[in-house]
């Protein structure tokens, strides 16, 4: 995956740097998704209640996210977005 170079857009990149940066991507993203949902769990239900496309956005995101761990990946991520899934469809119905 190393060894074999090939230009993208003016780019030299391999397979390992693309592999790389997807992860990475991903592991930013899902760093903010925890930050986000930790300042959204500390919200009143007042304020909750005014952002109701935010809440459900939010669990609709990690649904795909599962959907496509299904598709792409193994046990262990479909798990985790499985369960982060369900919790926050729970926490979205029930504020």
């Amino acid at each position: 995956m190393q060894s074999t170079h090939f230009v993208v857009q003016g780019f030299t990149r391999t397979c390992w740097d693309f592999v790389i940066g997807a992860g990475l991507t991903v592991a930013v993203l899902y760093l903010f998704a925890a930050v986000l949902a930790w300042q959204l769990g500390g919200l009143s239900g007042d304020s909750l209640g005014l952002m109701r496309m935010t809440k459900w956005g939010f669990a609709c995101c990690f649904g795909i996210a599962t959907v496509l761990s299904c598709a792409y990946l193994f046990w262990i991520p479909i798990a985790l977005s499985g369960a982060i899934t369900v919790c926050l469809a729970a926490a979205a119905w029930s504020s």
